[in-house]
């Protein structure tokens, strides 16, 4: 074991990354991003063996689970097929062969991208956005599209829970969640402008991961806030985000840090049962040796909120403001808000918050140096009841109008007990360190266990 005031040994920390998905437990697919990569070369498994477990899952789930907006699974068998020539070699990209869903706001080619609303019904773009395109060449296999909330705001859409049909998936990355989380596929595409990639993770009990503002490319995909729009991935494990992770072209090779355990949201805002599953998951990574710390919330999180906010309903009107002129509140009760909220935010007030957080991100990125990844709840509580609010994204916004990495790990809970999520945050450019550290947590509150 390691005392708190100091990193564990390199080798130690190797090993337990090393068996970081044997630890977790089992992903709801079938194979671990790992597993797939090396049962491919090995000739132990083919890609379309992979696409065929995606396609029960989908078969047996998708009718209460509802995460698909399209399928096109025709598309998905060529791509797998054409990928079985290459699926032993060496030097093959580790997503080769992997099933994966994009949010319905990525365009694909030829494909249905309808930003989860009636009024985009139609839309068929010409040609991939840029992350669909990427994945694509890397031999991944696209399976389909997964619903949205409208426009990737508030206003939910049909996809439940898989942990709990009563409840909400999240959103508004609620399909991708929900796909992983049913074990439909191993691998999903969401979008963050505040906690939309997180919070559906905590929800539904698997991780996600929303990096550095402007590592993931966002050319082709629906523009809602561009100051706090992010791409992000969702899978089953840390593990697995960091395979995928290291397949993009990210490194991956940092060594995990300690972790500054940080008081946000204010804990009266924090529901009993996540207080505690946070509280007893912060004493097995201590126990575990974890360097563990306690942080003192920075100033600067409280001027967040009120700046995050501007910014974004001033950008969303600049980007929506003309479709709710055209479409009214068919665009979405709560989007409609927003808009008219944000179509009365003048130029100098919308200029001040902008300097708000440009300031709060360099006060950020100092504080930061003494805490490189702090922890917080990933969520207020666990996935609210009833499927009309998709819930409350405050423990994560801080992060995203920040530009911060940050991801979510299922913290562990009762048997039968609701999902609820770990948070782990860095520094800008901390993405590397911060899955690291993510992987290392996930093997240690899965050991203790």
């Amino acid at each position: 074991m390691r005392g708190h005031g100091r990193g564990a040994a390199h080798g130690e920390a190797d090993a337990l990354l090393a068996v970081a998905t044997m630890a977790c437990p089992m992903p709801p697919f079938p194979w671990s991003l790992a597993e797939i990569q090396s049962q491919l070369r090995a000739g132990e498994l083919s890609p379309r063996q992979v696409l065929r477990a995606s396609e029960e899952a989908i078969r047996t789930q998708e009718p209460r689970i509802r995460a698909w907006s399209w399928l096109g699974l025709s598309e998905a068998r060529a791509r797998a097929r054409r990928s079985e020539a290459a699926a032993g070699s060496e030097g093959t990209s580790p997503l080769l062969g992997v099933p994966y869903a994009v949010k319905d706001i990525f365009d694909t080619a030829g494909s249905p991208t309808e930003w989860g609303t009636e009024t985009q019904r139609g839309r068929v773009p010409d040609r991939d956005c840029d992350l669909v395109a990427k994945l694509n060449s890397l031999g991944a296999v696209l399976v389909g599209k997964t619903h949205t909330t409208a426009y990737a705001y508030y206003d939910p859409g049909p996809t439940r829970n898989p942990r709990d049909l009563g409840r909400t998936p999240g959103g508004s990355s609620s399909g991708s969640a929900a796909a992983v989380a049913a074990g439909m596929v191993p691998l999903a595409v969401g979008s963050q402008t505040q906690g939309s990639v997180l919070r559906p993770a905590s929800f539904c009990g698997i991780a996600g991961f929303k990096p550095s503002y402007g590592l993931l490319p966002l050319g082709g995909v629906m523009r809602f806030a561009p100051t706090l729009d992010h791409a992000g991935l969702l899978a089953a494990t840390a593990a697995d985000l960091r395979v995928a992770w290291r397949a993009l072209g990210f490194e991956t090779g940092s060594d995990p840090s300690g972790v500054a355990v940080l008081d946000w949201p204010p804990g009266e805002r924090v529901e009993p049962s996540m207080a505690a599953a946070f509280r007893a998951a912060a004493q097995s990574l201590a126990a575990a040796g974890l360097p563990l710390t306690f942080a003192t919330r920075p100033a600067f999180f409280e001027t967040l909120p009120a700046a995050l906010r501007t910014v974004m309903a001033r950008e969303a009107a600049t980007e929506h403001g003309d479709r709710y002129r055209r479409f009214g509140r068919r665009i979405g009760a709560q989007l409609a808000a927003l808009l008219e909220e944000g179509l009365e935010i003048g130029e100098e007030r919308y200029r001040a918050a902008r300097r708000v957080l440009l300031r709060c991100r360099d006060a950020f990125a100092e504080w930061a140096v003494r805490h490189p990844v702090v922890a917080t709840p990933a969520a207020p509580g666990p996935a609210p009841r009833g499927l009309g609010s998709t819930g409350d994204p405050r423990c994560n916004a801080p992060f995203t109008a920040l530009g911060a990495p940050a991801i979510s790990i299922p913290l562990p809970t009762a048997p039968g007990g609701e999902p609820m999520g770990l948070q782990l945050a860095a520094a800008p450019g901390g993405d590397a360190g911060l899955l690291a550290t993510a992987a290392l947590c996930e093997a240690l509150l899965a050991r203790s266990g």
